[in-house]
């Protein structure tokens, strides 16, 4: 989600997601897809088309703002999983 930091949403609806490489892609993509954004986006803080796999931000997004720019600011620091 850390991607929708610098991007606007598209008038259309949102941003692809991102294609996942390497070996833990398959499993990482999984744990998105059916974990993380059905959360994020019952909570409000995207809004994801599961058909076009678009996300944009949410009607809350700005209040998890400042926790992306933190992970994004320190993502040399932080496990490659974490990001």
């Amino acid at each position: 989600m850390v991607e929708l930091l610098d991007r606007s949403p598209r008038a259309d609806g949102g941003e692809p997601l991102p294609e996942l490489t390497g070996d833990s892609a398959k499993g990482s993509e999984m744990m998105v897809t059916h974990n993380h954004l059905p959360r994020l986006a019952e909570a409000d803080f995207i809004v994801w088309d599961q058909e076009t796999d678009e996300v944009a931000k949410g009607p809350r997004f700005e209040e998890i703002r400042p926790l992306l720019e933190l992970i994004d600011s320190h993502a040399g620091e932080l496990p490659e999983e974490w990001i």
